[in-house]
């Protein structure tokens, strides 16, 4: 089986789908609204700085670098705690103190865990610890209505054709922002020209462009709300059809990698709204190489970015993520797979 089409890359405009939405399906309710995901997490760090006090946050040693410049543009300062294997804090190894004040964050990876356990155990160490739940890859998460964390937030554009987009939801006041991010229009004009995809009029060079744009310019506006494109068009997404097709390729993907003989990092259960399907690959870049020559685009959680850090560097030379995205049929998840055998060999 063979595909012209590209599989993976940022969402293309979903005109189409619009058609599947709901008049409102209260997303937006309790929410602030931000340019980004990291524009949120800059929030929230101003916010716990002028509301406890607090300058200090511990951050875990396998994340995003643009967790890193959120933290220091508010002025946070950064202490990077280990993670065990299941990307889970180390008991052994966290080196808070008892009844310390500063702030912690946890990352739901790759939509697949449930943070509550954690949140628990780092609210037993310090009644001071205040808790930040990052569910930019869990969406799903972000939505039910339970805050165990004192903050959690999202980011709208890695899991929907949102061209922008972060949101927070705490019991605090946060700051809200009413002037609106410029760069969401060169994500946009990216995302329909990605959607036309007209090589007899122009190259992908040229959307790519406009992708690279904008996000260039999403540090430089951390400070900007969110685009009303944004705001409309989750308000009417078909949450339930969209979670039914990534659990179906989620699936799919699953039980073709144990065909295969490849692990997955984390667990994945049947109730998993996964973001991707996270592999260990001893040889990473050479099976990705040729994914990407089939047109095949997996990304890599996370690249280092001049970090020093100890698990990220681990998972940035082996994780591979597998798209199952609601883009994509089980025609896409087979050429997947048989893609990914032909790689191994």
């Amino acid at each position: 089986m063979e595909t012209s089409s590209i599989i993976g890359g940022e969402f293309d405009v979903d005109f189409q789908n619009l058609q599947y939405i709901k008049s409102d399906n209260g997303c937006m309710e309790g929410g602030y609204k931000y340019s980004s995901g990291r524009s949120a997490l800059y929030y929230i760090f101003l916010d716990i700085q002028k509301r406890y006090g607090i300058t200090t946050v511990y951050l875990p040693d396998y994340l995003c670098s643009s967790v890193v410049i959120a933290a220091e543009k508010s002025g946070m300062d950064v202490i990077f705690y280990p993670l065990n294997n299941q990307l889970e804090i180390d008991p052994d190894k966290l080196l808070m103190q008892n009844d310390e004040k500063a702030a912690i964050m946890l990352i739901n990876y790759f939509g697949l865990k449930n943070l509550s356990k954690q949140i628990s155990f780092v609210h037993g160490i310090s009644k001071n610890i205040v808790v930040i739940e990052d569910d930019v890859q869990a969406f799903y998460e972000f939505h039910k209505s339970d805050l165990t964390a004192d903050y959690k937030f999202t980011s709208l554009r890695k899991t929907f054709a949102c061209p922008d987009g972060g949101i927070v939801k705490t019991n605090n006041e946060l700051t809200e922002v009413a002037e609106t991010n410029k760069f969401h229009q060169y994500k946009l004009a990216g995302s329909i020209l990605k959607s036309l995809r007209k090589p007899e009029y122009y190259d992908d060079d040229v959307y790519l462009h406009l992708f690279e744009k904008g996000e260039f310019q999403i540090d430089e506006e951390i400070e900007k709300g969110m685009s009303e494109m944004s705001q409309e068009i989750i308000k009417k997404v078909d949450f339930q059809r969209i979670a039914y097709i990534r659990q179906r390729n989620a699936k799919q993907i699953i039980e073709g990698l144990k065909t295969l003989g490849v692990d997955t990092i984390l667990p994945i259960s049947d109730d998993c709204i996964p973001l991707f399907v996270p592999i260990w690959l001893d040889d990473r870049n050479k099976v990705r190489k040729q994914m990407f020559q089939n047109n095949i685009f997996c990304p890599v959680h996370w690249p280092l970015e001049g970090m020093n850090v100890q698990k990220g560097t681990e998972m940035a030379e082996h994780e591979m993520s597998i798209i199952i995205d609601q883009r994509y049929t089980n025609k896409e998840m087979d050429f997947i797979l048989t893609t990914l055998e032909k790689a191994l060999k």
